[in-house]
């Protein structure tokens, strides 16, 4: 993207399944629980990639934000990511 222009923020968040009743779950999620060793990394979409034909950025976890997650913009090892997971995303302007 240049100066000025306006994209959408996506947070890819790793997730690992757990068999544990006990475990601190994240956003109180039934057996998942936050990947080991990778932590959420967040990348920026184009605008026209991350939102609907209205402009309004796709909500959370949706459909539409989780197949994010083969963007050309996301890093390789989230595109190649086979376990679990879920995109928040937010729009955001480069300036």
């Amino acid at each position: 993207m240049t100066d000025h222009e306006s994209g959408v923020a996506v947070t890819f968040h790793p997730q690992t399944w757990t068999d544990s009743a006990g475990a601190a779950h994240d956003w109180d999620r039934k057996q998942l629980l936050p990947a080991e060793g990778r932590d959420p990394v967040t990348y920026v979409v184009p605008l026209e990639d991350g939102t609907d034909e209205d402009g309004t950025v796709y909500p959370d976890e949706s459909y539409e934000a989780n197949q994010l997650q083969a963007h050309p913009a996301a890093p390789d090892w989230v595109r190649e990511w086979d376990g679990p997971y879920y995109v928040t995303t937010e729009s955001v302007s480069e300036g």
